[in-house]
C-alpha cells in the first residue's frame, strides 16, 4: 500500500467522497481517475480499497457509493417487541441496518454495540450485534407489534411513528442480484436496489424482515441468502478461510484449529448451563476421534487454537482447555502431542499451576526436542528464575529466538566472564570464595538486587496473549495508529500507560500469583511491596551523577532515585517510584505539560476509586517522555 502522510491521506479522503456525490457509484479504477492529481490509478487504487468513511458504501456488482447521496430522505420500518419498548432500543438487523452509518455519537439517536446499550439501559440481551438506542422514553405509548420508522434526515436519523403506504415486491430484483447458492451482506443488497430503483423507501413500507421473507429470502448475521442456505456452513468457510490467511496455515491446519475452538466453546457453553464432569466430557469427545485434531502438530495452528478461543482469561474456559489437550496429548497421534502439552501448559499456568505448566512444556519437548513455543515459555520461566543464561540457551533453538524481546533483555543480566581468573582464583567479587563456586557462571547479585530485571520480567508477562489488550487499550490515544506488534515494539518496558496497566490494572498483582514459586525469594519480597506503591507528582529538586532528588507534591517527602529522569529542577513529573535493597528508581515517567494538568492527575491519583482509564487520559494530556530504564 502506498504511504500518503496524514493531511495528504485525509485530503484523498474528502476529495474521494466528494467524486461519488457527483459521479454516482463507481468501480476502484474508475474512482482512482477521477483523482489523478494526487497520484497515479495504482497508487490511488491502494489508498482508496483501505479507506475507511462512514459514508463509503460497497455494493455487490463491486462498486462504491456515498451513503449519503443514497439514503437521505429515506426512511425504514421496524415492528416493536416488548424489550424494545421497555428500553427505547431498536434490534437493527435487518430491518434497519441499511442506514447505520447515520448513527454517530452526536445526534440523538445513536447506534451502539447491543452488549454495551442493554448493559446501559439494564435491558435484556438484544438478537443483533448492533442496535440502534432512542432517547428515553421515546417508546412510552407504544404498544407491542406497533410500526415506527427511521428517517434520514439532514445526515441524521430521525424518529418516526409511521403506518404502510406501499408494498414493494422485490423478488424480481433480488433475483437479478443472486446467484443460486449466493449470499451478500444485507445493507449492500438494499443499497444496490436503491440504486436500481430511487423510489423505493421514499414512503413508509413493510419492515425489511418481512418483504424479504415474502421474496423467498432469510438474513443472519447481517447476511442475507435465497431460503434455505446453509449460513453455519458458510460461516465455517469463511472463519476457516481467514484463520488460513492470518495465521498463514495450510487448510487442513486451519480446519483443524476452528474445530477444536468450536468444541471447547461448546463445551462452555454446556459448562454453564449445567454443571458437569469437564474432564469426563473432553475424554468423551477426544476419544471418539483422537486423529481429528493431528493438524494441530505444527506451532502455528496450536498458538491459533489459543489466540481464537483461550485469549481472554477465564477460569472455565482454562479448565476445558486443560482437559482437551491433556486428552489430545494422552490419546492422540505422537506428532500432535507437543501442541497439546503446550497447550495444556498455557491453561495450567493461567489457572495457577506454574510448576505443572512446567512439566507440560518439558513433556512437550521430550516429544520433540526443537518445538518452538514450548522452548519459548521455558525460556521465560529460566528468566523469571534468574537463569538468564539457560533462558538463552533456550532462546537460541528458536528460529527467530535471538529476535525476541526477551533475548535483548536478558543481555543486560547474563553471568560476567572473568578469563584472567581461574576456577580456583579468589572472586573478583571480594568474597574472598574461590571463583568456581562464587560467580562463575553466575549473574553479579547487583544486577538483581537493583529491581530492574524484576520490573522487566513483569513487563514480559504483561506482553503475554491474554494482557496485550489491556495494555494496548491503555495507550491507544498516543498510539492509535499503531498495529499490536508496533505498539509492543514501541511500549514495551517504556511509557505509562505500561505502568498503569501493571499497577492500576492489576497485571503485576497477576504477575506475582502466578510466578512467586519460580522467582528468586527476594525478588518476591520486593514484588510484595511494590504491590502498595502508588503512582504520584514528583518535582524534580536536585540532578546529579548520581541520581535525581524528587519531591513527592502528594506526601511532601523527597526521595533521591539511581536511574535517571530526564528534567531539570522545577520540571514537575508523573511516575511511580519503585524500591530495592540497592535504592530506588522511577518508571512509568510523564513530564507534565501545565501545572494544571499536574494538578488534575495529582486529585486522580488520590481518588480511593482510581481507575486506570481515567488516569491514563490525564497522563495523555500533556508530552508523554518516558524514561528508559533499561
Amino acid at each position: 500500500m502506498t504511504d500518503f502522510d496524514d493531511d495528504a491521506a485525509g485530503s484523498i479522503a474528502s476529495a474521494a467522497l466528494a467524486v461519488l456525490r457527483e459521479q454516482g457509484p463507481l468501480s476502484l479504477e474508475e474512482w482512482a481517475t477521477h483523482l489523478e492529481e494526487y497520484g497515479t490509478a495504482t497508487e490511488l487504487a491502494d489508498v482508496l480499497e483501505y479507506l475507511s468513511e462512514p459514508m463509503l458504501g460497497y455494493l455487490p456488482n463491486g462498486k462504491y457509493v456515498a451513503l449519503d447521496t443514497v439514503l437521505e430522505g429515506l426512511v425504514f420500518t421496524h415492528r416493536l417487541s416488548e424489550v424494545e419498548i421497555a428500553s427505547d432500543i431498536l434490534d437493527a438487523s435487518p430491518d434497519l441496518e441499511p442506514i447505520l452509518a447515520f448513527g454517530d455519537d452526536d445526534g440523538a439517536i445513536r447506534v451502539a454495540l447491543a452488549e454495551e446499550a442493554a448493559s446501559e439501559r439494564g435491558a435484556a440481551p438484544f438478537r443483533s450485534r448492533r442496535v440502534v438506542v432512542l432517547p428515553a422514553g421515546t417508546l412510552g405509548e407504544c404498544a407491542d407489534g406497533d410500526l415506527v420508522g427511521l428517517a434520514v434526515e439532514d445526515g441524521t436519523l430521525a424518529f418516526r411513528l409511521v403506518e404502510i403506504e406501499d408494498e414493494p415486491d422485490l423478488a424480481p430484483a433480488l433475483g437479478e442480484l443472486f446467484e443460486e447458492d449466493g449470499v451478500e451482506a444485507l445493507d449492500s443488497v438494499c443499497w444496490q436496489l436503491l440504486i436500481e430503483d430511487p423510489s423505493l423507501f421514499t414512503v413508509p413500507v413493510a419492515p425489511l424482515g418481512e418483504i424479504f421473507e415474502v421474496a423467498g429470502y432469510e438474513h443472519e448475521r447481517e447476511l442475507l441468502a435465497r431460503r434455505g442456505f446453509d449460513f453455519d456452513a458458510y460461516d465455517l468457510q469463511i472463519r476457516t478461510a481467514l484463520v488460513a490467511s492470518t495465521y498463514d496455515l495450510t487448510h487442513d491446519e486451519a480446519v483443524s484449529a476452528v474445530a477444536f475452538v468450536d468444541l471447547a466453546d461448546r463445551g462452555y457453553t454446556d459448562a454453564v448451563i449445567a454443571d458437569f464432569d469437564i474432564a469426563d466430557w473432553a475424554h468423551r469427545h477426544v476419544s471418539a476421534a483422537p486423529d481429528s485434531f493431528v493438524s494441530l502438530a505444527d506451532p502455528g495452528a496450536a498458538v491459533a487454537v489459543f489466540d481464537l478461543g483461550f485469549r481472554n482469561q477465564d477460569p472455565v474456559t482454562d479448565a476445558i482447555l486443560e482437559a482437551l489437550a491433556s486428552e489430545l496429548a494422552e490419546r492422540g497421534p505422537r506428532s500432535v502431542r507437543p501442541a497439546a502439552h503446550w497447550l495444556a501448559g498455557k491453561a495450567v499456568d493461567r489457572l495457577g499451576r506454574v510448576l505443572e505448566a512446567e512439566a507440560h512444556y518439558e513433556k512437550a519437548l521430550l516429544a520433540e526436542s526443537g518445538w518452538g513455543p514450548a522452548l519459548f515459555e521455558l525460556a521465560q520461566f529460566a528468566s523469571d528464575r534468574g537463569d538468564a543464561t539457560r533462558a538463552l540457551s533456550l532462546l537460541g533453538r528458536i528460529d527467530g529466538g535471538t529476535e525476541e524481546n526477551l533475548y535483548a533483555v536478558l543481555q543486560d543480566f547474563v553471568p560476567a566472564d572473568h578469563p584472567e581468573l581461574g576456577r580456583n582464583d579468589k572472586c573478583w567479587c571480594g568474597s574472598g570464595r574461590k571463583y568456581k563456586v562464587c560467580h562463575l557462571g553466575k549473574a553479579d547479585e547487583s544486577v538483581k538486587a537493583d529491581g530492574r530485571w524484576l520490573y522487566k520480567k513483569a513487563c514480559l508477562f504483561a506482553f503475554a496473549s491474554e494482557f496485550v489488550d489491556i495494555v494496548t487499550g491503555l495507550d491507544d490515544l498516543e498510539n492509535e495508529n499503531l498495529s499490536e506488534d508496533e505498539l509492543i515494539a514501541a511500549t514495551i518496558f517504556d511509557g505509562s500507560a505500561l505502568d498503569v496497566a501493571l499497577f492500576e490494572g492489576g497485571i503485576f498483582a497477576e504477575f506475582l500469583a502466578r510466578r512467586s514459586e519460580l522467582l528468586p525469594e527476594a525478588e518476591v519480597v520486593t514484588a510484595a511491596q511494590w504491590l502498595g506503591i502508588r503512582r504520584s507528582v514528583y518535582e524534580v529538586i536536585e540532578t546529579s551523577d548520581t541520581g535525581v532528588v524528587l519531591l513527592d507534591r502528594g506526601s511532601k517527602e523527597t526521595v533521591t532515585v539511581a536511574h535517571s529522569v530526564e528534567g531539570k529542577p522545577g520540571d514537575v513529573i508523573s511516575a511511580r517510584v519503585l524500591t530495592a535493597s540497592t535504592g530506588a528508581f522511577a518508571v512509568g515517567v510523564v513530564v507534565m505539560a501545565t501545572e494544571s494538568q499536574a494538578a488534575r492527575v495529582l486529585e486522580v491519583l488520590a481518588s480511593e476509586d482510581l481507575e486506570a482509564e481515567e488516569l491514563v487520559r490525564e497522563l495523555r494530556g500533556g508530552a508523554d517522555h518516558s524514561t528508559d530504564d533499561r
